[in-house]
């Protein structure tokens, strides 16, 4: 049986994940059942815990991924645009004047 891989799930569910886990860890359920349960490793069952007791239930939340910034802004996108408009339209008429 292959064994899933939790980082392919999307964010909002591992949030819910966690957020279950560390609920029912509250109410009174084993951490290492929860693990076993979830197919995660202790260790970050017991991250997840130290995480809520610091923060709450905020802690547990998915933070947004940093990405590389972007590079265009909309001026150059409209810029660029026009730019690839204007050579599609003299290829064009370039070809319609040439074609027989």
């Amino acid at each position: 049986m292959k064994k899933q891989d939790a980082r392919k799930l999307d964010h909002k569910t591992r949030e819910a994940i966690r957020i279950r886990a560390v609920q029912q860890i509250e109410s009174g359920e084993s951490p290492e059942v929860i693990a076993r349960a979830l197919g995660y490793h202790r260790s970050a069952i017991y991250q997840w815990i130290a995480k809520y007791r610091k923060g709450g239930l905020d802690a547990l939340k998915t933070k947004s991924i940093p990405g590389r910034p972007v590079k265009f802004q909309t001026k150059d996108f409209d810029e660029l645009f026009w730019k690839i408009a204007e050579k599609i339209l003299w290829t064009t008429d370039f070809h319609c004047a040439v074609d027989p």
